[in-house]
């Protein structure tokens, strides 16, 4: 089942199969996969520089 949980601007986490998908949170447009809500909202809350991850 695929549902959104919460939109916060551009920034929306959805539900998917027991994992959460954050969208909104990096340069490339690629979700981060969490597997907690809470680790998701920790992830949606991060300040923009510090979005994208580190190579």
């Amino acid at each position: 089942m695929i549902r959104l949980i919460e939109q916060h601007g551009a920034i929306e986490i959805w539900q998917v199969d027991g994992e959460f998908y954050v969208y909104g949170v990096t340069d490339s447009g690629d979700p981060r996969v969490c597997p907690s809500l809470g680790m998701a909202r920790e992830v949606a809350a991060q300040p923009a520089p510090m979005r994208e991850a580190q190579s």
